[in-house]
């Protein structure tokens, strides 16, 4: 197997990497695809830039993953996709965090859909927004285990000693950010930015599935993605 980098391709944990063997065997259905919206709110922090994240529990979906707020797109956010993937963000943040942001405060960052092995399966829009003057973050919800602000590069570092788990976009968004010395520098890089759809592949090599991404070598050939 190919050596890569690190945001190319991802070990994938055990469960997960169970239900990609059970789907590869012809065991496991295609399960449309459900639109949702996250939000990556950002702060400055003097060295860099930190995110918020938390650690869902792990009796919900997704348990013990750490995550950033976000949700479902639900009917009463509109018809329209474009502006029900932005109400869905701003409601799901406040729900889950306390924070009031508006659609003029989210900067489109990327847009993950979900691979056709998982039982629940997103269509995901990932926004950024800086943390509000005067506000602060909470766990309104309850829904997480663990919540904090965080440094991208710190939070990479703890998934690679084996203190948190990422998703396959997790990772990367984190990974996107990593270089960023200011809040404004990020939001500005999202201004006007070409956001591409990513269906991430696997790669079992007989001891390990790896999650792998469109521009590793080892990408299967056809998109994963065509059956949402």
């Amino acid at each position: 197997m190919t050596d890569r980098p690190a945001e190319l391709r991802r070990a994938l944990p055990a469960r997960i990497a169970e239900r990609a063997r059970a789907f590869a065997a012809g065991g496991l259905p295609i399960v449309p695809s459900r639109p949702a919206a996250t939000v990556v709110l950002l702060r400055d922090a003097g060295f860099g830039v930190e995110v918020y994240v938390h650690v869902r529990h792990t009796a919900m979906a997704f348990g013990g993953m750490l995550a950033f707020p976000g949700g479902r797109v639900d009917p009463a956010d509109g018809a329209d996709p474009a502006e029900a993937f932005v109400r869905a963000a701003i409601r799901e943040t406040q729900e889950e965090t306390g924070v009031v942001l508006t659609p003029g405060d989210l900067v489109p960052w990327a847009h993950w859909i979900t691979p056709r092995f998982e039982e629940r399966r997103y269509d995901t829009w990932f926004y950024l927004a800086a943390l509000p003057d005067g506000q602060e973050t909470a766990d309104v919800s309850g829904e997480a285990s663990e919540v904090g602000w965080v440094r991208p590069a710190d939070a990479l570092a703890r998934a690679d000693a084996g203190e948190w788990v990422l998703m396959p976009p997790t990772a990367v968004v984190l990974a996107s950010l990593t270089g960023f010395a200011t809040v404004a520098e990020a939001l500005a890089a999202g201004t006007g930015r070409r956001v591409e759809t990513v269906v991430p592949g696997w790669l079992d090599d007989g001891t390990q599935v790896w999650g792998l991404l469109p521009e590793d070598p080892d990408y299967p050939g056809d998109d994963p993605g065509d059956e949402r």
